[in-house]
């Protein structure tokens, strides 16, 4: 609950009024009398106005946008209430949250029996799970010699998804209509892909049955029935398999394998997901992240989500994680491993999964352009010996962001009629309150 206190800022005007009342008890005079009155006088003052801001004062918060991407903007609409009649001559109002980027702290004045109304905004400049709060109003009288505090402990979280970008073609995942044959496994399910027929058994689904064959084979002096076999589909799905190794990582900052490799991995999610793909992803944040390929938009934030919080801290090598993951990975699925690691043991494994009848890819980010020791030329000539395709990732590559409906902020233009209207429409995002509900008070 939000709480409120008053504090004493020195305790020197109390031993002042302790000490002339003593001194007019002994020797009384009518000076020390004027003086003692008055520094009582202001004690009270000060106290009932300290007490008065402490019970009128309220403020509240709201956030438009439930969450943002690396360069959104963040945007908070604060409104404070005096419903006292005495004056808030100074406030100041700290907020204490770690998103980077983004400073709420305001100093304001407002009249007694009025509100203030301002906005505040920040541009999210780094990705991740940020807590917006605490929130702590420092008040005072005009004599300086009380404090007022309010503090609500409350924290809200906000996460910062990672921007996702228009790649290249990097990656073709089995599975695209491109004259390839069909799969050697039939089905047991009934599929797109009707290969044969054979003569129906006991048990067959009577939705099996081809009638056209049926009718047409049948001897005339026996009825048989055919039923059709299906071929398993081609599987387009795709894993994307992120090194968080912290031992192979480099750089700092939004300039580092490890914001890259992230930024990499969300955009190659959204590329495979338009296209109507199944995605899934096996990382490490403080212990293995596997989630199973799913298709849709759903599936989109679900791993923008995990990402957002992922971190190269982990003591899991590449080579590790794919050793984990090969249980996972059935046959015709396709693996796309992200990493700076100029380590040729993870080959094995990657070779490995190759004999299991998975599609292999690379992107290898060059740890030497980044400031770290290795680059990747080793490797990717490796990977080329195996038959893998690869792609190198430097410094320099540039992101060129997906443009995101909705979420700039609108400009406005005046006609020559007097008339406003947006230069670039977005859609109307209602003010989410933060901590606080509607009618809740600080």
């Amino acid at each position: 609950m939000p709480r409120s206190t008053v504090r004493l800022q020195s305790w020197l005007p109390i031993v002042l009024v302790v000490g002339l009342l003593l001194i007019q008890i002994f020797s009384p005079a009518r000076p020390i009398m004027f003086i003692l009155i008055v520094l009582m006088a202001l004690l009270l003052v000060a106290f009932v106005w300290a007490r008065g801001l402490a019970r009128g004062v309220s403020i509240m918060r709201k956030r438009r946008y439930g969450w943002a991407q690396v360069g959104d903007v963040i945007q908070e609409r604060w409104t404070m209430h005096n419903d006292s009649f005495i004056p808030v001559l100074w406030a100041e109002v700290r907020e204490f949250s770690n998103l980077v980027g983004y400073d709420a702290s305001r100093a304001i004045g407002l009249g007694g029996r009025s509100s203030h109304a301002w906005s505040s905004r920040g541009v999210c400049q780094l990705r991740g799970i940020f807590t917006l709060g605490p929130l702590r109003v420092t008040m005072g009288d005009p004599f300086g010699l009380f404090r007022v505090e309010l503090f609500d402990d409350h924290t809200d979280t906000f996460v910062v998804y990672p921007a996702v970008s228009d790649l290249p073609q990097m990656v073709q995942p089995r599975g695209f209509a491109h004259g390839v044959g069909r799969h050697s496994l039939r089905s047991l399910d009934i599929t797109t892909n009707a290969s044969s027929i054979r003569n129906y058994a006991p048990g067959d689904a009577l939705k099996r049955i081809h009638w056209r064959t049926s009718a047409r084979r049948s001897m005339p002096e026996q009825e048989s029935l055919f039923v059709k076999e299906f071929d398993l589909e081609p599987i387009g799905d795709a894993w994307i398999i992120l090194d968080m190794d912290h031992s192979v990582h480099a750089g700092e900052g939004p300039e580092s394998t490890q914001e890259y490799a992230v930024a990499l991995a969300a955009s190659l999610a959204n590329q495979m997901l338009r296209a109507n793909r199944a995605v899934g992803l096996a990382t490490h944040n403080g212990g293995p992240v596997l989630i199973p390929p799913q298709k849709g938009h759903q599936q989109l934030w679900e791993l923008l989500q995990v990402l957002a919080g992922v971190y190269a801290e982990a003591d899991m090598s590449i080579a590790e994680l794919l050793r984990l993951c090969l249980p996972a990975v059935g046959r015709n699925i396709t693996v796309v491993v992200i990493t700076p690691s100029s380590d040729g043991a993870w080959l094995h494994e990657l070779a490995t999964l190759m004999g299991h009848g998975v599609h292999t890819s690379a992107v290898l980010l060059d740890a030497a352009s980044f400031g770290g020791q290795n680059g990747s030329e080793g490797i990717h000539g490796a990977l080329a010996d195996l038959g893998v395709e690869a792609y190198v990732i430097d410094k320099s590559f540039r992101f060129v962001p997906t443009v995101k409906k909705g979420r700039q902020d609108p400009e406005y233009k005046v006609l020559g009629t007097g008339r406003v209207i947006r230069v670039n429409p977005t859609e109307e995002a209602e003010w989410v309150p933060v901590g606080l509900s509607e009618g809740d008070q600080l």
